[in-house]
């Protein structure tokens, strides 16, 4: 079995590309991200093709000391996809199996199935228009402005009945595509690992205090508000929430009240190898998101010690225990954040334990090894199916 790989970056496709070629399955990868941020992937370079033309201009906006306008990013976003998958189309080599991550497989995809290979749709996220309605929820919520459809939306959609097999990482996700009209054995779930050397815990929390982590983009999709007002409600001595991440420009406008309190650190983007040691200096990561395919800041905080507060939105949701190695809590419910907040600080036997077992349950899992190992299963499972 041959399989060739397509995406606008490397997200959790390289993890995969390397796990296949482990296993002798990979045929060749391609990424709009240029070889030096890829080579750190272990991925053989002969394996990978690169086309970066695009998206290196997104990575570089992400660290500009202002935020690019929102319309902006997403018209370079779509150009990004279109134009690599337009390249990948003309240069795809014989294979067995065509997998094209999110919005950058639609017309490779389709090459690739009049060509006799399957086509399988790599969807991070839930169903994007299914996102889309949720996310407009939340604005309403605030009295906010209608959400503008992403430009690659009807691409995705395209995307969704062109392919043969469309794989997730959750159970919501999955949902959101059977709700959405989707066939349910068309969906397949498989969750993604994490890097059990990177991520292994390095130091211990201060016991004197008590430290809550949210790392990714504090935005509304992500529930900032939520774990804002959380945070206010449960007024815990000594805590401090810390946020590793750009804030988006309407929480810093719309909720500055709740993010300019002096028990609010923001230290802005982490580099991800940095990011161990906060995680294992930390009682708790918390992503109340409102809408989250899966969240992989959630399994590497449990890999490093840390136990998770998620909503049930979250698709990191499917491998924690509710009370047991985390909490999983509804959206738009602050209330709950904060009521497993003080019971995590009133009880630091009980929080220590939590975090042994939220370490247990991500080595247990696997890794990205056991990722792997599903989706070429999943992948000859696919070509059973259309032989």
């Amino acid at each position: 079995m041959k399989v060739v790989l397509s995406t606008v970056g490397s997200f959790h496709i390289f993890p995969l590309a390397r796990e296949l070629e482990r296993m002798g399955h990979l045929e060749r990868i391609y990424s709009g991200f240029p070889w030096f941020r890829l080579a750190r992937e272990g991925v053989s370079r002969g394996k990978v093709s690169t086309f970066p033309f695009v998206r290196p201009m997104i990575m570089a906006a992400r660290h500009l000391p202002f935020s690019v306008p929102g319309p902006i990013m997403d018209r370079m976003h779509e150009i990004s996809a279109v134009t690599l998958d337009r390249y990948v189309s003309g240069v795809i080599p014989e294979a067995d199996i065509f997998v094209g991550h999110e919005a950058a497989g639609l017309v490779s995809g389709t090459k690739a199935r009049q060509r006799g290979m399957a086509y399988v749709c790599d969807r991070g996220c839930t169903h994007a228009a299914w996102r889309l309605n949720v996310l407009q929820e939340e604005s309403e919520r605030f009295g906010g402005k209608p959400v503008r459809p992403p430009r690659t939306l009807e691409r995705e959609l395209n995307e969704y009945a062109e392919a043969d097999l469309i794989v997730v990482a959750s159970e919501v996700a999955r949902r959101s595509f059977v709700a959405s009209g989707i066939a349910a054995e068309k969906v397949a779930v498989v969750p993604y690992g994490a890097d059990l050397d990177r991520f292994r815990p390095v130091s211990r929390p201060d016991p004197g205090g008590f430290d809550i982590l949210f790392v990714g983009q504090f935005s509304a999709r992500k529930g900032a508000y939520d774990l804002l007002e959380a945070f206010r409600l449960a007024s815990i001595p000594g805590s401090r929430l810390t946020i590793a991440g750009i804030a988006h420009p309407e929480i810093e406008v719309r909720h500055a009240d709740l993010l300019e309190r002096p028990d609010v650190v923001r230290i802005g983007h982490v580099p991800h190898e940095r990011l161990k040691d906060l995680m294992s200096r930390s009682h708790v990561l918390v992503l109340p998101s409102i809408e989250d395919g899966f969240g992989m800041v959630v399994t590497e905080a449990m890999a490093c010690g840390c136990p998770a507060i998620v909503s049930e939105n979250t698709g990191a949701a499917d491998i924690i225990g509710d009370g047991e190695n985390g909490f999983v809590v509804p959206i738009r419910s602050p209330e709950a954040i904060a009521a497993r907040l003080t019971a995590l600080a009133d009880d630091p036997q009980r929080r220590d334990a939590m975090g042994a077992a939220a370490r247990e349950t991500v080595r247990a899992a696997g890794g990205w090894e056991a990722y792997g190992r599903q989706m070429a299963a999943e992948y000859r499972r696919l070509l059973d199916a259309r032989s």
